[in-house]
């Protein structure tokens, strides 16, 4: 008895004319409607239950002499055998005719539009099906061993034709991998999703900036907008692990710190309940945990020149009362502080009203802390901004720009931060928990030439021995 030979390229057809007539139950009732051809293969994938073939007999009219017919009997092997080196090897290695693919990568849903594809229905690939159905390929063995143009090969050839070169449609097919793990990682569909992004958005910001480059010598005003302004809000959709490995792609191909720092910012908002919601996030332990990784991750990420970030400082603070009321590690904290303490000057007074987790209102340690690091800082700090101009001038003409001139950038920052901590102090005063210790502590930090007028300190003074 043999095996029917049909051409490759009328395997499908013929298949799907005898075996598979389309019909709108399909995807509320998974079962396969056949014509003069009986199911043999019963696949189960999760709930769903798809009545299949793997070879059938059918008859066949041998013409002989002049208008004599005679009847043969043959096998036909249908494409979902001929196409699937899993289901094959399980077809030969069971006599079971009923078999449970219970690990399907996408579930019942890919499994459905792999077995269209096999019976030749078309299947319409797009950037939320493609990288389900290019795992579902892996797993099923669709490759071109088997058969030309087999499924793994027309879902490889959509994502580099239509995927990897389109940032947006990278971002949403990197997102829908998530509930396709770990068959995404082993194929590196992940890995070069996130690479995609990566290179798609440096490219990006290279156009961007050639734009402004023409657009100042065309007319003189160049363009505002941001690379970033028309993806960047599409990021936050990913999970945390994914988020993570996108931006360090972005860092380690040289992408601009601020478009990072605006694209974390956008992911902050978007998936720290906990700004939004404090007292609810408060109230679930488990969902407390899960928003401190998110913040200490989003910290982690933050771009490591702080003193020319284009982080404001507004959300910094955010991100440190966060910290502080979640219970994040030291180092998450100090970080922040850190960052807060090279932008203090830019500070009003709500930013370092930072509450406290037992005791007084306000954690004064904390802003003290910050206080001290601004005073710390290293002079190179306040040179950064001239390297590029001149050289550094010499330390005589330093000390006198920075120490004996109001109008010098250091004098002039001190005398902003001065006057910061005496409103500081003239608030937290008026917590009745707080120690003298402290408040004389704040009080004495600045050094005397930081104020050129103490009336805000003996007004704080005033008020704390008043309550």
């Amino acid at each position: 008895m043999g095996v029917v030979t049909v051409p490759e390229s009328n395997k499908q057809s013929v298949a799907a004319k005898r075996a598979f007539r389309p019909s709108s139950s399909i995807r509320h009732t998974p079962q396969w409607p056949v014509s003069d051809v009986t199911s043999d293969l019963t696949i189960e994938v999760g709930s769903a239950t798809f009545s299949l073939h793997k070879v059938t007999k059918f008859n066949k009219l041998r013409r002989k002499k002049r208008n004599c017919f005679t009847q043969t009997r043959s096998l036909l092997q249908f494409p979902l055998v001929s196409r699937s080196g899993r289901i094959r090897k399980l077809v030969l290695e069971s006599k079971d005719t009923n078999l449970n693919l219970a690990a399907v990568p996408g579930g019942s849903e890919s499994f459905e539009l792999a077995a269209k594809f096999c019976y030749g229905v078309g299947v319409q690939y797009n950037s939320s099906n493609i990288a389900a159905l290019r795992c579902v390929a892996h797993y099923l063995e669709m490759t071109e061993d088997l058969s030309e143009k087999n499924l793994e090969a027309r879902t490889e050839a959509y994502l580099k034709d239509s995927i990897f070169n389109d940032i947006s449609n990278s971002i949403t097919v990197l997102h829908s991998c998530e509930r396709l793990l770990p068959v995404a990682e082993e194929i590196n569909l992940v890995g070069r999703l996130v690479n995609a992004i990566a290179v798609n958005a440096c490219k990006e910001q290279l156009a961007s900036g050639l734009l402004k480059l023409d657009q100042s010598f065309s007319c003189g005003v160049p363009e505002t907008a941001k690379p970033c302004d028309w993806w960047g809000r599409s990021l936050p959709i990913l999970k945390l692990d994914f988020f993570q490995r996108v931006l360090s792609a972005m860092k380690s191909k040289g992408l601009n710190h601020d478009i990072i720092s605006d694209i974390l910012m956008s992911y902050a908002r978007k998936s720290l309940q906990i700004i939004r919601e404090p007292n609810l996030v408060k109230s679930d332990s488990d969902l407390q945990r899960k928003q401190r990784i998110v913040l200490e991750a989003v910290v982690g990420l933050l771009p490591t020149q702080a003193n020319k970030s284009s982080i404001p400082i507004s959300f910094l603070s955010s991100l440190l009362k966060t910290a502080i009321g979640s219970g994040t590690s030291v180092s998450c904290r100090s970080d922040l502080e850190r960052r807060i303490s090279h932008l203090l000057d830019q500070a009003i007074l709500e930013d370092i009203l930072i509450p406290a987790n037992i005791g007084a209102m306000y954690d004064t340690d904390s802003v003290q802390r910050i206080f001290s690091m601004f005073l710390n800082l290293d002079e190179c700090d306040y040179r950064d901004d001239d390297d590029d101009e001149e050289d550094a001038v010499d330390e005589s003409e330093m000390a006198m720009y920075d120490f004996e001139g109001a109008e010098s950038p250091k004098q002039s920052s001190i005398f902003k931060v001065s006057k910061l901590m005496d409103s500081y102090l003239a608030e937290v005063a008026l917590d009745s928990s707080l120690p003298p210790s402290k408040f004389i502590a704040l009080a004495e930090l600045l050094p005397d030439h930081a104020r050129v007028v103490c009336d805000g300190l003996y007004r704080a003074v005033d008020i704390f021995l008043k309550v």
